[in-house]
This record gives C-alpha cells, sequence and structure tokens, in this order.
C-alpha cells in the first residue's frame, strides 16, 4: 500500500474542486411539466440532474486514484475507435509492473435497465477482446466498477443483475476491491462521509 491519508485527502481536495466547478457553479435544473415530480410538487430542483453529472464524478475520482499511483498508468479514456466503431470508454489503466491491463466500466447504479444489460455485456467482452490483441503480452482485468457502493454486503437490490453480469463472465466490483487495485487505503467511514458531505452541499446549492 502508498502511504494513503495524504494522498486520499488529496483525492478528495480534488473531487470537492470538481464539484464547486462542475455542479455548484451551475444553473439549477428543474423539474418540467410531463414529469411525475413536477405533477406532484411543481418546479423543483432535479435531483436527476446531479446525479447524472455526479456520474462523471465517479470517472474523476477513480481517474485521480490511478493518477496517485506511480506504477500505473492511465490510458486514454472516453469514446475512441474500437474494431472502426466508435466506443465511450470510462476506464483503462496499465500496470507495468504486473504485466495487466485494467478496463473498467464505471456506473455509480449497478440496477440498469433490462434492455441494457446485454448491450453492456457485449461493451466489455469486445473491448477486452481488443485489448487482448492490442497488448498481447499482458493480462486484461476487465469488470464493472459499481463506485458509488464500498463492499457488497450492503446491497439488498441490484443483486439479480450483478448475477447476470457475473454469469456472463464480467465480474463487478466495488470501491474496496478498486482500491486494493490501485494500491490505495480509504477506510467505508470515510468514503460515506465524503459522500454524505458532497451530498449536504448539492442538496444546499439546489434548495437556495
Amino acid at each position: 500500500m502508498i502511504s494513503s491519508e495524504q494522498v486520499i485527502t488529496n483525492i478528495k481536495q480534488k473531487g470537492m474542486e470538481w464539484i464547486n466547478t462542475h455542479i455548484l457553479v451551475c444553473r439549477h435544473t428543474t423539474t418540467k411539466p410531463g414529469s411525475i415530480s413536477h405533477l406532484l410538487y411543481g418546479e423543483q430542483p432535479s435531483e436527476q440532474s446531479v446525479n447524472i453529472k455526479m456520474g462523471k464524478f465517479g470517472e474523476f475520482i477513480a481517474k485521480e486514484m490511478v493518477l496517485a499511483n506511480p506504477q500505473l498508468e492511465l490510458l486514454p479514456c472516453g469514446v475512441q475507435k474500437i474494431n472502426n466503431r466508435r466506443k465511450d470508454v470510462d476506464l483503462i489503466f496499465i500496470d507495468k509492473l504486473a504485466k495487466k491491463i485494467h478496463y473498467k466500466e464505471l456506473k455509480g447504479n449497478i440496477e440498469l435497465d433490462t434492455e441494457k444489460l446485454p448491450a453492456t455485456i457485449e461493451k466489455c467482452d469486445e473491448i477486452k477482446a481488443y485489448l487482448k490483441e492490442t497488448y498481447p503480452e499482458y493480462t486484461i482485468d476487465c469488470g464493472i466498477l459499481n463506485w458509488s457502493v464500498y463492499d457488497r454486503k450492503i446491497l439488498t437490490s441490484g443483486i439479480s443483475n450483478i448475477r447476470t453480469f457475473e454469469n456472463a463472465g464480467v465480474a463487478i466490483e466495488h470501491m474496496s476491491t478498486f482500491l486494493d487495485i490501485v494500491g490505495l487505503d480509504w477506510s467505508e467511514h470515510d468514503f460515506y462521509d465524503y459522500f454524505r458531505e458532497i451530498g449536504k452541499r448539492t442538496k444546499s446549492f439546489n434548495n437556495s
């Protein structure tokens, strides 16, 4: 493990700066006529808008964790051409010492719509095969990172989706496993406290 206390403190600070820049300074997005929320409560700040932006935050914080470990190298992420088709790749990084490529699709919410499950599995399989061909000397670690959950033991929903993925050979990981991969130590208690603080700030901003 890296000496993690200061590293995690720095990552958390960068995360708060991201929140300030990408969420707290943005104009309010509100519920619109045509939605159940608007029908029941009238015009309200849209939590869904914040949740969508937080999906990007998950990608940001995971990349910062990778960059914090000098043994790891972040590879190009985002939209790129794979097998002559454009694919949006959430996270790819390389462990040169272990000769391993880590490819992760990031999900804040593991409860995908049923029709999205096969497409996500197909995407993971295609990118894994592409990486095997591109980096034949490396082991490929492919999976989905459900970054909003520290450990699976707390889950009471989304279990059927996890089983579907894992039965198809796509591993589902959570933050505790990812921390092991990147060699960082961030306690479960502090992890959740950090995101509760982000929640308080975004809710206070939306209600202001």
